[in-house]
């Protein structure tokens, strides 16, 4: 949208922003229905603060040019003079159809994830990688030949590349002794597109799964979004309440049971070996299938690793799915599935039926580092680097542990659970946190019923300096010493 914006002119930039959005609506420049660009989208094009075009937006909302929309679809919608407010009802069939809804913790997790940027405050917030550790350096040849290539841009080509993926996968899954073959993979672009694939093939309406509390409110999201029932089982220190699991599949005779055995989000809690074996007696004994999210499994900080699920697995009850996203830049999204070849054909033509394609660029990068041994290298220096953080971000928490926020230290990943005490407000600390410029997680989010679950913080470690998490802490500490006193 091209505005003319003086910077340098008296008058107000927002309310320039206003005026000039406000002359092409009146002018149906901008016709009814039109969606208004996404407020840091907007701000990044003028070059301003995202605060200055959300003011913008609430001078349109006041003189009624302007609707907004917190639900499918979601933005700014203008809205003609004296109409009345009618706008949007030509969405509702398709919103009950698809059931889109943000619960209000998934908008408070989504709200915080997209403020963990390291311009805005210290981040102990969202699961978001430091970019400048992306394994790009000496890689440039890649792109050139990327596009000097006609035979890698063909349909052809792009083919020979998923293919060659795939070998890739089956040659690194062996590390962790899970032998399989190309049959048994299909490449996706994340962990949440293959959840929402299974949930669309397998379940109908009303059915249900079984998965591990507390939970990432964007997963409770894809399951509720299907009209899928989620059964929650709670959480030990070794994994979730195998008594528990076992009388929720009696009762609700769910169809997956959906647990992350490493390094859980948000508890950092590894299954142990033998709840591991309990695990899959009881999804054999009832014919119910795991899904086995794995993707912080390369930030392993400890020399033995349990093995997965799905290399113990004798009885083809697994689904063992699996994100690049941490280790490998953000941009070139790639994900994949490991099953029994029939599941996989299934999930393969449904994708294509949906015409969905996966990166072919990204495809071709992600082999040739796999290939040059440059990809394990760059694990292993992750392996390192986070290693390092949680020693850090531990050493500084213990330093202020008589204030009252105490922690069960994870094998590997990048998320520290922390227990605050009874008489500490899991609220007041994130309030008072953010006031201080620190981001924190609050524990009540990653439960359904979240009213009567209170006392916990999660901190990623995923974005933060080394200063950052000895001055974040300590500034955690003030707030936990604040909190005592209200």
């Amino acid at each position: 949208m091209k505005l003319r914006i003086d910077k340098e002119s008296s008058i107000p930039v927002y309310r320039q922003i206003a005026g000039e959005i406000e002359k092409k609506i009146l002018s149906e420049e901008l016709p009814t229905g039109y969606k208004l660009p996404a407020e840091r989208r907007l701000a990044q094009e003028i070059g301003v603060h995202r605060n200055t075009v959300i003011k913008a937006y609430d001078v349109f909302i006041t003189k009624e040019l302007c609707v907004v929309s917190r639900q499918k679809p979601k933005g700014y919608f203008v809205k003609a003079p004296q109409e009345t407010q009618d706008f949007g009802k030509r969405f509702f069939p398709l919103e009950k159809a698809f059931r889109f809804e943000f619960k209000r913790a998934e908008k408070r997790f989504n709200d915080i994830y997209w403020r963990s940027e390291p311009d805005e405050a210290i981040s102990f917030g969202g699961l978001i990688m430091d970019r400048k550790l992306d394994p790009v350096t000496g890689m440039e040849h890649v792109v050139s030949r990327i596009f000097d290539s006609n035979q890698i841009a063909s349909m052809k080509g792009f083919l020979q590349e998923t293919e060659r993926l795939k070998d890739n996968i089956c040659k690194r899954l062996t590390e962790q002794n899970i032998y399989v073959t190309p049959k048994n993979v299909q490449i996706f672009v994340e962990t949440n597109q293959i959840l929402s694939y299974l949930m669309m093939m397998y379940l109908r309406e009303g059915e249900c799964i079984v998965a591990e509390e507390p939970m990432v409110p964007d997963n409770f999201s894809i399951f509720y979004n299907h009209g899928i029932k989620v059964v929650t089982v709670p959480m030990e220190q070794d994994g979730m309440k195998m008594d528990l699991l076992e009388d929720a599949i009696r009762e609700h005779k769910p169809k997956f049971i959906y647990t992350q055995p490493n390094y859980h989000n948000p508890t950092g809690i590894t299954m142990s070996f033998a709840k591991r074996q309990t695990l899959l007696r009881i999804a054999n004994t009832y014919n119910v299938p795991v899904i086995e999210e794995d993707y912080q499994t390369d930030f392993s900080y400890e020399e033995y690793r349990l093995p997965s699920l799905y290399a113990l697995d004798a009885n083809k009850m697994v689904i063992y799915i699996y994100s690049f996203t941490l280790v490998f830049p953000y941009m070139m999204k790639i994900g994949y599935a490991v099953a029994p070849p029939d599941l996989i054909d299934m999930m393969g033509y449904a994708l294509s039926v949906d015409e969905t394609v996966i990166s072919g660029i990204g495809q071709y990068f992600l082999n040739e580092y796999m290939e040059s041994g440059a990809f394990e290298k760059h694990v292993r220096l992750m392996q390192q680097i986070y290693g390092d953080k949680l020693n850090l971000l531990c050493t500084e928490l213990d330093k202020i542990a008589d204030k009252g926020i105490t922690y069960q230290r994870p094998k590997g990943g990048l998320l520290l659970w922390c227990t605050l005490a009874d008489d500490i407000s899991e609220k007041e600390v994130y309030k008072r946190a953010e006031e201080k410029g620190v981001l924190v997680m609050p524990g009540s989010i990653f439960y359904m019923d979240n009213r009567n679950r209170k006392g916990h913080i999660r901190l990623s470690f995923s974005n933060v300096t080394d200063d950052q998490i000895c001055q974040g802490v300590a500034l955690l500490g003030q707030v936990l010493d604040i909190c005592k006193r209200v």
